[in-house]
């Protein structure tokens, strides 16, 4: 296969449709690859992008979207800022203001490939998909010699951001270099190591790039953790398994090797504190820290290749911990309240007997501090894009920082155009469509990427336009629908 070729195919985006609602009983994963490839002949010709809502502020009229990279988006933490991947660079706008100021290059990756004319098509095409972490197993290896570029992320000072570039090493080695870099809100450059071996970066699409405060070490974790010596330029031995940074200081939630114990350490990688918490050693672990380090979610998974696990919530500072749930592998945790209240977020059966049976949905659940939980909707059953509508991949549920908001995608009813809207739920449970209301296209009105300024903006995309508008109230009398 030609280069061009390959490019091609890197740029091919597949968009399946969404749910209608009613009640889970069953939760089958499924695999995206496979329906990605196998219902491609389904995807009908483009059509327009929807038009932006009247009290929207436009931020680019022209983003070139990588909407299989997850890290193409990053919200400053006092949430006035974004910065974002588009035509091969990082641009840097406030959430209110328009237009964008470019950082720093970002040569032969994804965006700057689509970014070019003879690319169009497939450019209007990944402008018509919802930004969604699946599609990285598709796109996220190396194709093409193509560099790709992890971890965007904003440093605790927000004087900059921190990334990754993946680059190859040679055309004919498996061998890549992780370019770990900074750049100032100026637009100056500096690259802080490379990180370059054997080894690898398992589960690179998924991993983590933290660069500690003194920038010493870069810490690349996921389910094994590589921890990076700057100064000398080679790893250096590690007694964790898994490390998770905190967002409030250079403190780190762990579990270690020998003892498979959750453990505190500190930013000398010294555990600080052992929890009465152990792990089997044949199952892999993931951990959820809230903000204020009082709380953590550890999710231990099944047997290998299973999509199912278990999860407890442990009280840090007491040791208090909640009965195990069951839960699956793929759901999201948030934290939202001082005392260890959580969403957990999901998507089921989203591959391809889901599509067929109409077993797909979404779901967000509310779990108090007292392990009491509850439903605040579950979507499910969606019917096939009809000729001259371009389908969706499933449209991702998008949660404020503070669980005061949700936005998810709500099928349409039956007598009308197959398709999704997106809709706003709050912790009550109270609804209401985001604005326009139509069936104009498959998914409307258009794609929300994230909510920032304190959850008082959404940014969202339609089309090639990124723009943001205030969040609207929630309907009070109006409640989500649960059809049986």
């Amino acid at each position: 296969m030609s280069e061009e070729q390959q490019r091609s195919e890197l740029t091919q985006n597949v968009q399946l449709p969404i749910a209608r609602t009613c009640r889970l009983e069953r939760i089958v994963f499924g695999k995206i690859v496979i329906v990605t490839i196998l219902f491609s002949s389904l995807s009908p010709p483009l059509l327009q992008a929807t038009e932006i809502p009247p009290n929207a502020t436009v931020l680019d009229p022209d983003i070139v979207w990588d909407v299989a990279n997850p890290d193409s988006f990053a919200v400053s933490s006092d949430g006035k800022q974004i910065a974002y991947i588009s035509k091969g660079a990082i641009w840097l706008c406030g959430v209110d203001v328009g237009p964008p100021t470019k950082l720093v290059d970002l040569p032969n990756t994804t965006t700057s490939i689509l970014a070019e004319p003879k690319y169009l098509e497939q450019r209007e095409k990944s402008a018509r998909s919802p930004h969604d972490r699946r599609f990285t197993a598709l796109t996220g290896p190396v194709h093409a010699g193509r560099d790709y570029v992890f971890g965007l992320g904003w440093t605790s000072s927000q004087d900059g951001l921190f990334y990754t570039v993946r680059k190859r090493v040679g055309n004919n080695t498996p061998v890549t270099a992780y370019h770990v870099m900074h750049v100032s809100l100026a637009g100056e450059v500096d690259e802080i190591t490379v990180i370059e071996g054997q080894f690898g970066i398992p589960y690179e699409e998924d991993s983590s790039f933290h660069v500690t405060t003194n920038r010493k070490h870069v810490v690349v974790s996921y389910y094994s953790t590589l921890i990076w010596d700057v100064d000398r330029a080679r790893p250096q031995a590690t007694p964790y398994d898994r490390l998770v940074p905190s967002s409030a200081s250079g403190r780190f939630l762990g579990i270690e090797i020998d003892t498979r114990q959750l453990v505190l350490v500190d930013e000398q990688f010294a555990i600080a504190k052992r929890f009465d918490v152990t792990f089997p050693v044949e199952r892999m672990v993931d951990l959820t820290w809230s903000d204020d380090e009082h709380f953590a979610i550890c999710r231990t998974h099944n047997e290998y290749g299973s999509q199912g696990a278990t999860a407890l919530r442990i009280n840090l500072e007491t040791g208090h911990q909640t009965p195990s749930v069951k839960c699956n592998v793929s759901d999201r945790f948030l934290f939202i309240g001082a005392e260890g209240k959580f969403l957990q977020l999901r998507v089921a059966n989203q591959g391809i007997w889901g599509y067929m049976n109409g077993e797909a949905g979404t779901r967000a659940i509310v779990v108090e501090p007292d392990g009491e939980s509850r439903h605040l909707f579950t979507t499910k059953g969606f019917r096939k894009p009809e000729k001259g509508q371009w389908g969706s991949i499933f449209p991702p549920m998008i949660a404020a920082a503070d669980g005061s908001r949700i936005a998810f995608a709500l099928p349409r009813p039956e007598d009308q155009a197959p398709g999704a809207q997106y809709h706003l739920i709050d912790l009550q449970g109270c609804t209401t469509p985001l604005e326009p209301v139509s069936d104009a296209s498959y998914i409307t009105p258009y794609f929300p990427i994230t909510f920032a300024d304190e959850s008082r903006r959404l940014i969202a995309r339609s089309g090639s336009t990124l723009f943001s508008v205030p969040v609207p109230a929630v309907d009070p009398t109006e409640e989500a629908r649960d059809d049986q």
